[in-house]
């Protein structure tokens, strides 16, 4: 008995069902409300292109510079003086401590551009001051915000 009245409740339920779906198309109809999307305002991004360009030019002249450096060392295995020996090996370690600068710089500012270009986002203003009537001349003079 409890059988044939479960399957009953399910069937009164099913035949009943296009007419809960009616009533959902009814208040389907009215129009939506609209909310205006809040859009950031565009930012320039001046600093990462900088850094960027900058971080690619020391990638590119570090590898002259360490062609030099290495001149400067071949010069120094070469020299058979022994005044000029100690003189020599400075300026192979010299030009080879600013080739591995150059390219060190290069990469922290391409890596510094990629994180400014992508990665940050600038934080608003927890509080800010507006002086003048920025909404015409109903508003207040002078507003804090927080």
């Amino acid at each position: 008995m409890r059988r044939l009245a479960a399957a009953s409740l399910i069937a009164g339920a099913v035949m009943a069902a296009p007419m809960w779906a009616a009533c959902a198309s009814a208040q389907a109809a009215s129009p939506f409300e609209v909310v205006p999307r809040a859009t950031a305002p565009s930012r320039s991004h001046w600093a990462a292109y900088g850094c960027a360009a900058a971080g690619a030019g020391l990638l590119v002249a570090s590898f002259p510079l360490r062609d030099a450096a290495d001149r400067r060392y071949s010069d120094y295995l070469a020299e058979t003086d022994p005044s000029r020996i100690e003189s020599r090996w400075s300026d192979s370690v010299r030009a080879d401590r600013i080739a591995n600068g150059s390219l060190l710089a290069g990469e922290a500012l391409l890596a510094t551009a990629v994180w400014l270009r992508f990665v940050h986002r600038p934080r608003t203003a927890p509080v800010a001051l507006v002086l003048g009537s920025a909404h015409g001349p109903a508003s207040c003079a002078v507003s804090l915000r927080f």
